[in-house]
């Protein structure tokens, strides 16, 4: 169950990294706590209404944490450290808020995050998807770089 959960968020985290940002000016202080550089710290799932505890996000051994960095203009890079010597693989996307959704845009894939919470040290997302019929969410925790 452990390394489905795993493979999951990587999968997800994935969906971010091809996907873009731009920011919108419907609440400018949210977006502007959400812009800078974020680094990946917890996440949970919760499959079929049945919830994992809180997990560590699952970086790469000795390596910095993968990141998600919003700019302002609507831009934003996924960061991903891989292998035994963390090549970094960075992903342009574009960005955008509006209430309390986050679209995250790479060409035509669009991923949407519901802002749980943000604050100048922390951001809470979360992503609601159903597969072949099965609903999965995950709740995502930043820490500010």
């Amino acid at each position: 169950m452990k390394k489905l959960i795993i493979l999951f968020v990587f999968v997800l985290f994935l969906g971010l990294n091809f996907t873009s940002c731009s920011s919108s000016d419907n609440d400018s202080s949210s977006t502007s706590l959400i812009v800078g550089k974020w680094n990946f710290s917890k996440f949970q799932v919760t499959e079929g209404g049945v919830t994992t505890p809180e997990m560590d996000y699952p970086n790469t051994p000795n390596c910095p944490k993968n990141y998600v960095e919003f700019k302002t203009g609507g831009v934003c890079n996924a960061g991903t450290y891989e292998g035994s010597t963390c090549i970094l693989d960075i992903d342009p996307a574009t960005w955008a808020l509006s209430g309390s959704t986050i679209a995250i845009t790479d060409g035509t894939d669009v991923s949407t995050l519901e802002l749980v919470s943000v604050t100048s040290s922390t951001l809470k997302v979360k992503q609601t998807e159903t597969e072949n019929g099965v609903t999965y969410i995950l709740n995502i925790t930043f820490t500010k770089a």
